[in-house]
This record gives structure tokens, C-alpha cells and sequence, in this order.
């Protein structure tokens, strides 16, 4: 039978010696249990908080948006790999100290939490096990095999030119622009119909193509369609609604990705003679006239399985078995509840200083504080935390590590 908050305010009313609502409310002792079990969390931060997520590592890409998926992260534990190649452990470093590596091309695996723009990233410098595969450079209309044309009759594509000037990677990007006017459908369409046939059946629905687009104006972008294949006839095809991370659309460069096992087959195509591609910006029927959209640097990758490990600040589940951040029931199920039911005293303890401190009775508010540190030391002991502090390392300034380039 779980532990429930019912259990432990009876343990909290033991301590202040009133069960009664006339000085403390129920509400007020739910409060001081959610403000409890919280400080002891964030003191012991050990494995009874830590929970897992797969996360799908794309080489040369190394941040990845986690805001929704691990809504309830305090801080990072630990990354690694799937059990058969665990043969080195990743460092866990500062976002800064990341961004140096990363700009560097240093080959340390290594990881950071990096909050910013009211998101959260783990960002992640590591040479997967699958390297990327360079489909597009865009530096030249004949760069990559075949030539890369627009479609002046179905779609509003006009003036496609080799932009030297403004560009991802390499040594240019494709710039073109938009006539409305030109067809009637709400499309820019770029493609090339004669691109050096390629074997692409080690990638074929295990691996993301990513591409980056320079948008001059998002009011009324909507989407960007990828589409590779053997002719126009026989291809794949995926629409991407957001740039990579799920994040919106901005005004300048956005990366994209969209998975080969979401894409929808138009004929027969064959992973092993790839020689079309296109690539269509799509928007709304309000879209005007408009210059410099571009694009560059497309790869098609295989993502490597990474598991990371973080500590989880949710303080349980209601009787739904749903997520809690507070508990506003009895009988809300703490998150030790059946793990290690014995936190329960620093927790009870430390509830217990705190509605003292709040009736003004400060001798006994502090006693019942040392109490509860009295609680966490023996839990240190107990309970270990896999949790793997950050690293400080000096480096030498000027020196380059520079293998290859990164995103």
C-alpha cells in the first residue's frame, strides 16, 4: 500500500502536537509538506529522483530543446550510451565550457543543461557511432552533382543565384526569390533532377535529412516539404510545420529535420539509386512578393540512442497517477512512496520547523530543523546519487583542437 500525505501530516501533527484546524489549516499543512519535500530534494538531489529519457543524438547537431518532454527537470544526472558501447563515460561540463568545446572541435564527449529564451537544452559535443552524411553543400548550382533548378511553372521560385555572402557552411547557399504571381500554387520549389545517383539504403527509415533556410519573413511562412528519390515519379516525401526542436520559425537561417520512417512513398522509389531531389517552401495565400530565401547545407544522419539520466523535482503523483509539483490532496502519493518510505522523517521535520516558524515559535522551529538535517545526513549514507557534478578544465588559450566541422 503506497505512503500517501495523509501519512506523513500524521507524523507532522505528531511533532507539533495538533491535529486541529484552529491554528494550522489543512491547507497550510499540505503547503508546509510540499515546501518540505522540496528542500529535501534539492539537498539530497540522490536516485530515488532519478528518472531516464531517450533522447536521439544526431551527429554534428548539439543542442536539443527539452522544455515539454522533461517538463519536470531540477538538474542533469548523467548521459550514456545504449549498454554494449559504454566504454567511456561523458563529461558533464558548464553550457559555456560546452559552446568552447564545440567551437574548438574538441573530441571530448561531453554534456551541459543550458536554460535559455525560457527553454531548457541539453547540449551534447560527442563523435557518434553514425556520421553524418553530406547530401547538399549548395556552394555552386552544380556542386553536388547534377544542377539545382527552380520550377518557374508550378510554383513562384524566380532568380536562383549562388549567394556567397550570406551562408551556413561551406562557402555559399542557393538564394532565390518569390514571385506570387507566377503559378497558383503557395510554393517555392528548388530541385535537381539530375543529382548523382546515391546509395541511401543503410539510412532508410532509421535516419533524418537536415537542411537549413534562410526565411526573410515568417507572417505567412507555413512549412518546408522534403522530397528525395529516384525520379519525380518514384520519391519519398515529409512536411516539417517547425524548424528543428519543434522551435517556431524565425526571420533568418532556421534548421530543420524530417524523419524517413514519417515520410510517404509516391511510386516505387529506391533507396539505392537516389537521384532527384527537391526541397518546397510553403506558405499562405497572403504571401507577397519576396527576396532572399535561401538554402544550405543538407546531410541525411542516422541518430545514435543516448539515455539521459536527471533528477526529477516533481514531489509526486495525485491518486490519478498523474504528475504533481505540489501536493493539494491526502492523498497525493509523495515520490518516495514505496522507494523508500523512511524520508518521510527529515520531510515530516522539516514540515514541521516550518509551521512552527510560521506560529512564531522560533526555538522549536529550529530544533525541529536540525532534526531534519539530522535526517538527510543519515539518507546521504543510505541512498547514493549517480549524479555527475560539472567539470572545470583548463585550457590553453589559442590552441585549436579542430577535427571537423560542427552545427
Amino acid at each position: 500500500m503506497s505512503l500517501t500525505a495523509a501519512t506523513v501530516i500524521t507524523e507532522i501533527n505528531t511533532i507539533v502536537g495538533d491535529s486541529s484546524t484552529d491554528r494550522i489549516s489543512a491547507a497550510e499543512r499540505l503547503q508546509s509538506l510540499s515546501e518540505a519535500t522540496i528542500w529535501v530534494q534539492e539537498e539530497l538531489a540522490n536516485d530515488l529522483q532519478n528518472y531516464t529519457y531517450s533522447l536521439d543524438y544526431y551527429d554534428t547537431i548539439n543542442y536539443y530543446k527539452v522544455t515539454s518532454d522533461i517538463a519536470d527537470l531540477l538538474t542533469g544526472g548523467d548521459l550514456r550510451r545504449e549498454k554494449d558501447l559504454q566504454n567511456f563515460s561523458f563529461t558533464h561540463k558548464s553550457s559555456r565550457e560546452l559552446a568552447e568545446d564545440i567551437g574548438q572541435g574538441s573530441g571530448e564527449s561531453a554534456w551541459t543543461i543550458e536554460r535559455k529564451d525560457t527553454d531548457t537544452y541539453v547540449g551534447i559535443n560527442h563523435f557518434s557511432k553514425y556520421k553524418a552524411k553530406q547530401v547538399a553543400t549548395f556552394n555552386s548550382l552544380t556542386a553536388d552533382g547534377g544542377t539545382w533548378t527552380i520550377d518557374e511553372t508550378t510554383s513562384d521560385t524566380t532568380n536562383l543565384s549562388v549567394d556567397t555572402i550570406e551562408f551556413e557552411e561551406g562557402t555559399a547557399s542557393l538564394n532565390f526569390d518569390l514571385d506570387v504571381s507566377q503559378s497558383a500554387n503557395n510554393r517555392a520549389t528548388i530541385l535537381n533532377s539530375t543529382y548523382s545517383s546515391a546509395n541511401w539504403a543503410a539510412y532508410e527509415d532509421l535516419a533524418a535529412h537536415v537542411l537549413k533556410v534562410y526565411l526573410p519573413d515568417v507572417d505567412t511562412f507555413t512549412s518546408v516539404t522534403v522530397y528525395w528519390g529516384t525520379d519525380s515519379s518514384n520519391y519519398w516525401s515529409a512536411t516539417t510545420t517547425t524548424a528543428f526542436n519543434g522551435t517556431d520559425w524565425t526571420e533568418g537561417w532556421n534548421m530543420l529535420s524530417v524523419d524517413w520512417a514519417d515520410a510517404a512513398a509516391t511510386g516505387s522509389p529506391d533507396s539505392e539509386d537516389i537521384g532527384w531531389l527537391r526541397v518546397d517552401y510553403n506558405y499562405e495565400a497572403g504571401q507577397g512578393d519576396d527576396t532572399d530565401f535561401r538554402l544550405d547545407d543538407w546531410i541525411v544522419v542516422r541518430p545514435e540512442k543516448l539515455t539521459f539520466h536527471y533528477i526529477t523535482y516533481k514531489v509526486g503523483v495525485d491518486n490519478a497517477d498523474a504528475d504533481i509539483f505540489k501536493f493539494t490532496a491526502t492523498t497525493d502519493v509523495p515520490y518516495f512512496s514505496g522507494m523508500y518510505d523512511n524520508v518521510m522523517y527529515p520531510v515530516a521535520h522539516k514540515a514541521a520547523s516550518l509551521i512552527f516558524k510560521n506560529l512564531r515559535l522560533r526555538e522549536e522551529s529550529a530544533d525541529e530543523f536540525n532534526e531534519a538535517i539530522t535526517g538527510l545526513k543519515r539518507l546521504r549514507k543510505l541512498i547514493p546519487s549517480s549524479r555527475v557534478a560539472e567539470e572545470k578544465n583548463f585550457k590553453v588559450l589559442g590552441v585549436n583542437f579542430k577535427r571537423r566541422r560542427r552545427r
